[in-house]
């Protein structure tokens, strides 16, 4: 009667160790990660490309088959967080509303788990970046979340915060003068001793991710100095129709808010009192342009 009874006992134990041994435990690496996005350090190229990936751990006895799906907490993002395209190991992944991620098959792709193995899942944020944006730190939370290859249970989540750091930095361009050995040239031509003479059309575009001052510093305090000479011709100069004060060396435009994708234009001019007492030769003054962010 022991043998008889004890065979059922065995066979059961037996029964249950296999069963567990057929377990699939699947985990995040990390319970949570956050993704710096920085760009590079000229806007004029205006992309971001960036990679990172998703640990996933299985601590179980057999293969896990999985899905891994991904959604963004809109609560927890920025409203005004770039657009950007998620890309994974089966190509471009469309991110909804975590809710919306859970029903979406473009929203998840199939992982393969080792047995008490690792597995990383890269994925890419490309993102179009150009002027036009205000520099800060932008936020958006992306939850990535494990489920079976058939039905919708939830076995983990982890959160990854995209954080977007846009730098103040601003550019200098010019429109309508002429380049002399990497510098901006204006020609005013023969000054007139008996009209006002005033310069051809030109303007200073900048582009700035920041509100920003604009200096101009002037080499010969608001005159033009002959070549070889001492004399000098003063001059008047206006940006954006507000006279520039440079007799004292230089002046200061300052602009509150960032700039448009195209930068903000400030037309310049520059005039030429007449005097018939003018003496002949090449006059310059050189001055420059420092624009920063502020």
């Amino acid at each position: 009667m022991r043998a008889y009874v004890g065979m059922p006992i065995a066979l059961a134990l037996a029964t249950f160790a296999t069963a567990a041994q057929a377990e699939c435990v699947p985990s995040f690496v990390a319970g949570g990660n956050s993704v710096t996005l920085t760009p590079a350090g000229s806007f004029d190229d205006g992309r971001l490309n960036e990679r990172f990936y998703v640990r996933l751990r299985n601590d179980g006895d057999s293969v896990c088959e999985l899905r891994l799906a991904v959604g963004r907490d809109i609560a927890a993002s920025d409203a005004d967080f770039p657009g950007y395209e998620l890309f994974g190991p089966n190509g471009s992944v469309t991110v909804n509303s975590t809710d919306a991620a859970r029903t979406s098959e473009r929203s998840a792709v199939d992982i393969v788990i080792p047995v008490r193995g690792e597995t990383s899942i890269p994925y890419d944020i490309r993102m179009k970046l150009g002027w036009g944006f205000e520099s800060g730190i932008y936020d958006q939370a992306l939850e990535f979340f494990l489920t079976a290859r058939t039905g919708q249970s939830e076995l983990a989540t982890q959160r990854t915060q995209l954080s977007l750091n846009i730098p103040a930095v601003a550019r200098i361009r010019f429109a309508g003068a002429g380049g002399a050995r990497g510098s901006t040239s204006v020609e005013m031509g023969t000054l007139s001793p008996n009209a006002v003479t005033t310069s051809p059309p030109f303007a200073i575009r900048v582009l700035s991710t920041a509100g920003y001052q604009m200096d101009l510093e002037s080499q010969n305090a608001g005159s033009l100095r002959r070549v070889d000479g001492p004399e000098v011709i003063p001059y008047r100069m206006m940006v954006s129709g507000r006279p520039m004060n440079l007799k004292g060396g230089g002046d200061r435009i300052q602009v509150a808010s960032h700039t448009g994708s195209t930068g903000n234009v400030h037309p310049v001019s520059v005039v030429v009192d007449p005097d018939p007492t003018m003496h002949a030769g090449n006059y310059r003054d050189r001055i420059t342009v420092t624009v920063t962010p502020m």
